[in-house]
């Protein structure tokens, strides 16, 4: 019975020695994993050798890559892991082309800067010139004539006027073919968009901005059927009604 006792008392002091090494590896393990997390995370924000060397910019066209640089240039040689969208964004807030933006890192350090640019919608009459404006009346640069390439808008821009709003809803929806044929644009109400041709000066009565599509591909048609003799108002507010007469 001693015997058997020793016996038993021995394998039990083997198994308690064998769960205690086991505990012993597994903290082991686990503070070896919070070190080598530690460690990254020291690399990754005071490491000189993840810090931004290089800003790459994409979707520029209008807005030169350069300007980007410069607007960013305070954070040369920051680790990469501190340059947040927020600074970004607070950097580039002047630059009123860019409408919004993304980036991604590309070790060791380089940033990516990929934009996308307001589009300019039409021109109005500024204080002391003429601005180009966007779709949320943003002006994005002025100048002392009017561009040629975008069409005039004849009332003030401003995002809560029903009258802009309705303008800007039909050139959006304009085909590039027919939006650059525009010379100006105006609106009294929600439903009474009419804008002037360049080549022509004929006027077309659009209406509301419902079914632009169908007034787009009845127009370019109805244009082509007017000709360039002489001014006419083409109204296409009913698409599938379509009105040419002399303008007056």
């Amino acid at each position: 019975a001693a015997k058997g006792r020793a016996a038993s008392e021995k394998a039990e002091f083997r198994r308690f020695t064998q769960a205690t090494r086991r505990r012993r590896a597994t903290w082991g393990v686990s503070l070896g994993s919070v070190g080598l997390l530690v460690l990254t995370v020291v690399l990754l924000t005071l490491s000189p050798a993840l810090s931004l060397k290089t800003v790459v910019v994409e979707g520029a066209s209008r807005v030169s890559a350069e300007s980007i640089r410069e607007a960013l240039e305070g954070m040369y040689g920051e680790p990469l892991a501190r340059i947040s969208n927020e600074r970004v964004s607070d950097a580039l807030a002047p630059l009123t082309l860019i409408q919004a933006f993304r980036t991604r890192i590309e070790p060791p350090g380089t940033l990516i800067v990929s934009i996308v640019e307001r589009r300019p919608l039409g021109v109005v009459q500024g204080v002391s010139g003429y601005d180009v404006v966007d779709a949320a009346a943003v002006t994005l640069w002025s100048s002392d004539t009017p561009p040629g390439d975008v069409p005039r808008i004849l009332v003030a821009a401003k995002p809560d006027s029903p009258s802009f709003q309705a303008i800007s809803r039909v050139l959006l929806a304009l085909p590039d073919a027919l939006l650059s044929q525009v010379e100006g644009v105006t609106a009294t109400t929600l439903d009474d968009v009419r804008f002037t041709m360049r080549s022509s000066s004929h006027e077309v009565v659009w209406g509301s901005s419902d079914r632009a599509a169908e007034k787009a591909r009845v127009l370019i048609a109805a244009l082509d059927a007017a000709g360039e003799d002489s001014p006419r108002t083409i109204d296409v507010t009913t698409p599938e009604s379509v009105v040419i007469r002399l303008r007056s």
